[in-house]
């Protein structure tokens, strides 16, 4: 009698095991996932060794625009180990995404850029004693900063920039510039909406028009060909999204891998738990 209860009882607590497994896979599936993040390409949003959680949940926000993503890399969809990359989604299915003088246009609107966006700067020589005294009293690091023939290079984010800029003597600001940025606009494929298709365009859809017509793509000239015709539109079946890293030296984004489909966007990096600086700890991510 004892070795039957024993036994109703070992199967109830693996069957209670079982379940609680399920559970907490389906929730990291579906739902929260935490993950260490093992790239500098989104400082200072995330630093490499944070650990953080993602929001999978399939809302309308999510993704969200100028949010920070976690998504499969589109050149290796097909691999079980196909590589995870985060990065901040700058346009979303339909938009026309113009960058411009250092700045992001949405359909032909500023979209403010992050806070910990980093860029590279300029300061000439005569300017450089009063950079250096303002980053110290700011308590700004002057990252990779580089001697140049007529001056000084570095790298900071937007809100460091300003934060100078606030500070800066009269007249000072010529002497002190963002290095340009390559300029582009782009159209973002939107699903059944006829998408042209041109030298620009083809350069960041070559890899999803080769995944949507199962290989068929042709390329030649700059010029799209399917069953030997040359083809100036396109009908996608997916949505698909751009997306842009706040520090550009490190980052793997879509100006290398393309535009990113909907089915390999795993959602928004919503908040850090853990980190080696702990006034970053339990913050939600902007």
């Amino acid at each position: 009698m004892n070795g039957k209860r024993i036994g109703i009882t070992i199967a109830k607590i693996g069957g209670g095991a079982l379940l609680l497994l399920a559970v907490v896979l389906g929730i990291r599936r579906f739902c929260i996932e935490s993950l260490r993040i093992s790239t500098n390409a989104m400082e200072q949003a995330i630093l490499s060794g944070d650990y953080v959680l993602v929001n999978k949940l399939p809302t309308e926000a999510n993704p969200g625009r100028n949010r920070v993503i976690l998504f499969k890399s589109p050149l290796r969809r097909d691999s079980v180990a196909a590589p995870l990359f985060v990065s901040r989604l700058i346009g979303m299915p339909g938009d026309t995404v113009t960058v411009e003088e250092n700045l992001f246009l949405i359909n032909g609107k500023q979209l403010p850029k992050a806070p910990t966006t980093m860029a590279t700067y300029f300061v000439s020589k005569e300017l450089e004693g009063i950079i250096r005294s303002l980053a110290n009293k700011l308590a700004i690091p002057l990252r990779e900063w580089k001697s140049e023939t007529f001056g000084f290079t570095f790298t900071i984010t937007t809100l460091e920039e300003y934060k100078l800029r606030e500070e800066l003597p009269d007249g000072s600001n010529k002497h002190f510039v963002q290095e340009p940025a390559e300029e582009y606009s782009i159209i973002v494929p939107k699903k059944g909406i006829a998408y042209r298709i041109n030298e620009t365009s083809l350069k960041a859809c070559r890899e999803i028009l080769l995944h949507e017509t199962n290989g068929k793509a042709v390329f030649r000239d700059n010029k799209l060909f399917l069953d030997g015709r040359e083809t100036n539109f396109f009908y996608f079946k997916h949505d698909y999204y751009w997306v842009l890293s706040d520090h550009a030296k490190y980052a793997v984004d879509s100006r290398h891998l393309g535009f990113i489909p909907d089915n390999l966007i795993l959602g928004n990096v919503w908040f850090c738990w853990k980190s080696n600086d702990p006034e970053r700890m339990f913050k939600t991510i902007d």
